[in-house]
């Protein structure tokens, strides 16, 4: 099959499913947390709305210049969406953190026994139960973020310099994508947090920094009210990214050579369902009636339409993109706009949309990534409690390749963890935290 063959073949598949996931993800849109990051939320809402209801009509009259026009708005309002679960992702992982180490200093002066051979032994067999490596590995991380961390910042600092250097020669998204895990993992760049949240995270950092305070429980609260009112928003912001995904990923291909809605097999019924769907959402009056048998329409299609082009599109995908990886970069350049409809269709809500090749990491690369993270790293452990450097140390662990190895070195960290903790009750605040 030639290239340009496959190209069409994905065009329509990716036509279609553009349309059954924008149908499906704007009916099923969940209720907006009621918080004033919510409040934010709504108003892309309504964005998203207005600009959705343009595009369909713009895309239904066959109007380029209108399509073009509102599928650069809706690109904007992506890194809008993207901008905000970045800054909500931040303040939760803060949050988080913070809500950790007064679990632990609460839980200190408690008075239960723990058997801490006993309980690792229990741990243990928890955590390599099975033979699926991936779980086991997801199982240590999970223990790692529980487990207050044992361990000075120079060892630490080696380990993330380690595992930057292995990257040399390999492709660059990966390296950045490790550094931007461990820089979120602990919080390391600059939260810009609104008011009311910042104002609670500098409370909370001054409870821990003190030797004791009685308003710990009461601040806890307040983080875990603060990072699952984050969590909610989250949720629906990413729906309504979805959702947006799906329009300029239409909006894109209408400037494909050929017209796909010719050989669409669900636009007749989809986009008209999506055109009322979307006025209800702004609040408008809409025929109930219409709206009722449109979705009942809407939802045979998704029946029959879903499964198969789900796996030709995926199929396809792979075959574009082996053809693409054998081009000359100029003869690929024509492919862009395909293969970034392929990113909106992703199940990441916000692949990057860069039609940049992928650049190789050199060793001058490594170092001055490694110098980089290793200056956020000092410069964010600089001046914290020590609970709180254990807790973020800890984050940071979890987001490294398990470094482990053998069962005998995951047992001998529990056991030093555990041990070094003050109380019997700090033990059982890491046990309970540990979730397998």
């Amino acid at each position: 099959m030639s290239t340009k063959s496959i190209e069409r073949r994905l065009g329509i598949g990716f036509y279609d499913m553009a349309w059954l996931n924008l149908c499906a993800g704007l009916e099923s849109l969940p209720e907006i947390a009621k918080t004033a990051a919510g409040a934010q939320a709504e108003g892309f809402l309504r964005k998203m709305t207005a600009a959705g209801s343009n595009l369909v009509a713009a895309i239904t009259a066959g109007e380029s210049e209108a399509t073009a026009a509102e599928t650069e708005n809706l690109l904007g309002l992506r890194k809008e969406l993207e901008s905000l679960t970045e800054e909500l992702s931040c303040e939760k992982t803060k949050a988080q953190l913070l809500s950790r180490a007064l679990r632990r200093r609460i839980a200190a002066g408690g008075s239960a026994t723990v058997d801490v051979d006993e309980e690792v032994r229990s741990a243990l067999l928890k955590i390599f139960a099975g033979d699926d490596p991936m779980i086991i590995n997801l199982r240590i991380q999970s223990m790692l973020r529980a487990f207050p961390a044992r361990m000075t910042k120079s060892r630490l600092y080696d380990m993330v310099s380690g595992i930057i250097s292995l990257y040399v020669e390999k492709d660059s998204d990966s390296m950045e994508s490790f550094c931007y895990r461990v820089r979120s993992a602990a919080v390391l760049d600059e939260l810009k947090a609104p008011e009311t949240a910042d104002k609670l995270l500098r409370r909370a950092e001054e409870t821990i920094a003190a030797e004791s305070s009685d308003a710990d429980a009461e601040v806890l609260e307040e983080l875990t009210k603060l990072s699952s009112d984050n969590g909610d928003v989250m949720g629906y912001i990413e729906s309504l990214a979805r959702c947006v995904n799906a329009m300029a990923a239409l909006g894109i291909m209408s400037d494909f050579p050929k017209n796909l809605r010719e050989d669409s097999s669900v636009y007749e019924v989809i986009a008209p369902t999506v055109a009322i769907l979307l006025e209800k959402l702004a609040g408008d009056d809409a025929d109930e009636a219409a709206y009722e048998r449109l979705i009942d329409r809407a939802h045979g299609a998704m029946e029959t339409y879903f499964e198969p082009l789900s796996v030709l599109t995926e199929t396809e995908t792979g075959r574009l993109q082996a053809a693409i990886d054998a081009m000359s970069d100029e003869e690929a350049t024509a492919y862009i706009p395909m293969m970034k409809v392929a990113r909106l269709m992703s199940t990441s809500a916000y692949a990057s949309l860069s039609g940049e090749p992928v650049k190789t990491v050199t060793a001058e690369d490594a170092e001055e990534c490694r110098q980089e993270l290793l200056a956020k790293l000092e410069s964010a452990f600089s001046g914290q409690p020590k609970a709180m450097t254990r807790e973020m140390t800890a984050a940071i662990l979890a987001e490294l390749p398990v470094w482990f190895e053998s069962r005998t070195e995951v047992m001998e960290y529990m056991l030093q963890s555990l041990r070094g903790c003050r109380t019997d009750g700090e033990k059982r605040a890491a046990l309970a935290m540990l979730e397998i």
